[in-house]
Parts: structure tokens; sequence; C-alpha cells
């Protein structure tokens, strides 16, 4: 699998980037080259929360983030309820994806990725770039329709859910929780954040640091 990456690597300093009016980049492209989930990478390692409960202890801590940021896996119910805390996700730049539902759920009902969505895009005015299940479950149907929207399906290696967080090595890509019945503790979670040199998913899965934004 990590060929595909080197491809794609080249592929990536191909990609037309979009000038935004205060000398950012947005960056539109795909990971890999077919349907596939990306659960690790090959330099350094990467911190991403999937965050789906929470309100006046999320905003405290996103508020008090600093960069580099991980990359933010929103559920889509999540983000309708908490537009303020949408609002400062924004405004500090931080990268976010889009937190879907169980696996299972998009064979039963077809258009719940297209209304989950919907709904991202009505908050941050794009399309999402990076896209998991709640339970890490990629059936086939939903893997070619989540790359027909152009998203890239990205797992992780380390799953943290409750308690210590975990010792982890280069290449991996940390799936730290934040739901009503599976939570980190913030305090711990803030910790981990400067325990190990977190970086950027482009600079874990590439090896090379970029100009661009994930976030709208």
């Amino acid at each position: 699998m990590k060929w595909r990456y080197v491809f794609t690597l080249c592929i990536v300093f191909s990609v037309i980037f979009f000038i935004q009016p205060k000398e950012q980049f947005f960056s539109v492209f795909r990971v890999t080259d077919e349907p596939d989930v990306i659960a690790s990478g090959n330099n350094g390692m990467t911190l991403t929360v999937d965050l789906s409960f929470g309100r006046e202890d999320v905003e405290e801590w996103i508020t008090n983030l600093e960069s580099p940021y991980p990359l933010l896996f929103l559920d889509a119910d999540w983000i309708e309820r908490s537009p303020k805390t949408v609002n400062l996700i924004i405004e500090k730049k931080i990268p976010v994806g889009l937190l879907g539902s169980k696996g299972e759920m998009y064979l039963d009902t077809p258009d719940l990725l297209t209304k989950e969505i919907k709904k991202y895009e009505q908050a941050f005015e794009s399309k999402p770039l990076w896209f998991r299940t709640a339970d890490y479950d990629f059936p086939s149907e939903l893997k070619e329709n989540v790359w027909d929207h152009e998203m890239n399906l990205l797992s992780a290696s380390v799953f943290w859910t409750t308690g210590d967080f975990p010792k982890i090595e280069q290449g991996d890509i940390v799936s730290a929780a934040l739901h009503k019945e599976q939570r980190v503790n913030f305090k711990k979670l803030q910790a981990f954040q400067h325990a190990y040199p977190f970086q950027t998913i482009e600079e874990t899965l590439f090896a090379f640091k970029t100009n661009t934004k994930t976030y709208p």
C-alpha cells in the first residue's frame, strides 16, 4: 500500500492550488488512487480527535489549542448543535474532517452520507476532505460513495478511548475519542499533545510540509 502514497506524493505537487485573498492556499486532492482506507503514515505522527459530544469543555479545550493542531473529525449532528464552537474552529483555522455514523447504517440508509455532508457544508461552506466512520467500519459500497464525493478515507493505527494516553511510534495516526460514552480526559489529552511532536496529516503521510489548509 505504501507505494501508492509515494506515487500520490508526485501527483500532489501537480495539483492545482487556489490562492486565497490573504496569501493562503486551499488544496483539493485524493490521497489514494482508488477507494482505500489509510491507517498509518510514513514519517512522524498525527493526532486526530473524534468529536460527537461536548460543549463548554470542548470550547475551552479548543480555545486553548496551539499549533500544530490535531485533525478534528466532527459529527454532523454535533456541528448543528455547536455553531459557536464551529465558528471558533474556523477562526483558528483548525483542520477538520467529517465523522460519519456507524458503517452499517450507510447500507440501510443510502442517502445518509449526503445528508451528513450537507450539514458539514452548511457550517464550513466547503466539502470535507477527510472522512471516517464512527466505528471505523468501511463497507465497500460506502468506500465507493465516499470516493465519488472526493473525500479521503482515514482510519487510525492507535485508538484511545479512555484511561492513560497510549505509547506511539513513527507513522502512527492516533484517534482520541470525545463521545458521550467513550471520552478521554481533557487534562490527559493536553498532556498527550505536549508529550509527542505531532504534525499535520500531510506531513505524516508524505513527509513534507505544505502551506495548504484542510479546513474551509
